[in-house]
């Protein structure tokens, strides 16, 4: 039916009404047509393990959620995800797993309990919530180029060429432990830079504030997940980064890349690219490390976390794993646990040897090694060494045994 013009060949306002009527009935009857096809693909999840799983990220090809939501990239900005039986909302990313790229994959943060199936369904519209960031990080120019990240339950930072400058030079990671969960990074600064303007030390991020505390020693270590070039007997290791570029700013997902300048290593110029990422609720980094020198011949390249004086450690050559219960700089700070592993895939031997628990990959130039380095606070989830070595057998077990996913379960 159109609408009945008036003698004047214009339209009555009663038939323009009628016809924006119309059009609204339609647009929103398409809405509920799309919307009722996107909650009908509901992705199912089970656990394969018969013990509760912690926080992680699964992660979904774009085109496989194009496909089967039958939507468009243009609206994934608008997609939420829910617990189809508690309606309780999934934290959700979209990422690029190649830098400089659109997203490729979208990320989910889930938690099952053992041997449980969970539905989840996805939801198109402009009135999706703004999501709480779970991950943090940041250059820091004004503390001498450092740079930190963090998750809500552990934070870390490396060092930079403003540092170096001074003297200070390593390539090991460092560790901050907090007790809460929250994002801390700038607030450590700011009270580090308290404490240096009005000259009082109880300021300084190295006390313990009731949130957490700076107290792991890295100088010229590993610290928590560093490499370097093993030759048997040392480690080689590059100075301070030159350079870093964030890939992933969150809410669940951070990453970026740092690169090291040439150095010399078992008789080779070598330099290294690290991809680093930290996701929602885990307290592993993922570190993909690749070296690149001149010559046909591999080299044996290492991951290590340090080991202090007075600290128990455990290295496990069967499932290439190393764990510390370290020993703070403050000993009223309790203990430290720094860890390190690989997958299977990755052929990694664990050997205990220059005061680290070092993970060895044999590499030829321009092959990467991935593996996973991460920590814990004895005042915070981690009370016990056995606590801390139980975590590390649940990560690995998880990345062993991913959950299992089938879309279109109802």
């Amino acid at each position: 039916m159109q609408p009945r013009q008036g003698s004047n060949g214009t339209f009555s306002s009663l038939s323009l009404r009628l016809l924006a009527r119309r059009q609204i009935a339609v647009i929103l009857l398409c809405m509920a047509v799309a919307q009722q096809a996107v909650r009908a693909q509901v992705l199912h999840l089970s656990n394969p393990l018969n013990v509760d799983r912690g926080e992680e990220i699964i992660e979904l090809p774009i085109k496989q959620v194009i496909d089967h939501l039958h939507v468009t990239a243009d609206t994934l900005p608008l997609l939420a995800v829910q617990n189809a039986h508690t309606g309780q909302s999934i934290p959700t990313q979209l990422y690029s797993s190649q830098a400089a790229t659109e997203p490729d994959t979208l990320l989910l943060l889930v938690k099952l309990h053992a041997r449980e199936t969970v539905n989840l369904k996805f939801l198109v519209g402009s009135n999706v919530s703004p999501q709480k960031a779970l991950v943090f990080g940041r250059p820091v120019p004004e503390r001498k180029d450092d740079f930190a990240w963090e998750n809500e339950q552990v934070a870390y930072r490396m060092y930079g060429p403003a540092l170096e400058a001074t003297g200070e030079i390593t390539s090991g990671i460092d560790v901050w432990s907090k007790r809460i969960p929250n994002l801390v990074v700038d607030s450590f600064y700011q009270r580090d830079h308290q404490s240096a303007i009005k000259h009082n030390p109880a300021l300084s991020y190295h006390k313990d504030d009731g949130i957490g505390l700076d107290s792991y020693d890295v100088g010229p270590t590993r610290g928590c997940g560093g490499t370097g070039v093993w030759d048997g007997d040392k480690l080689s290791v590059s100075n301070n980064y030159t350079k870093v570029k964030i890939l992933a700013s969150g809410p669940i997902r951070f990453e970026f890349e740092v690169w090291y300048a040439p150095w010399q290593a078992a008789g080779k110029t070598v330099t290294e690219t690290k991809r680093i990422t930290l996701d929602a609720g885990s307290h592993m980094n993922r570190i993909t490390s690749t070296y690149t020198f001149d010559g046909d011949a591999p080299l044996q390249l290492a991951a290590g976390v340090a080991i202090h004086n007075g600290a128990e450690s455990k290295v496990s050559a069967q499932t290439s794993t190393a764990s510390v219960w370290d020993t703070p700089q403050d000993p009223s700070a309790g203990r430290i646990a720094t860890g390190a592993l690989a997958l299977s895939a990755q052929n990694a031997q664990a050997v205990e040897a220059a005061h680290h628990g070092l993970l060895l990959f044999t590499r030829h130039s321009d092959e990467p090694f991935t593996y996973f380095a991460g920590a814990g606070w004895s005042k915070a989830d981690m009370p016990t060494y056995q606590d801390w070595i139980a975590y590390l057998d649940l990560f690995r077990q998880q990345k062993e045994h991913p959950l299992k996913m089938i879309w279109n379960i109802k």
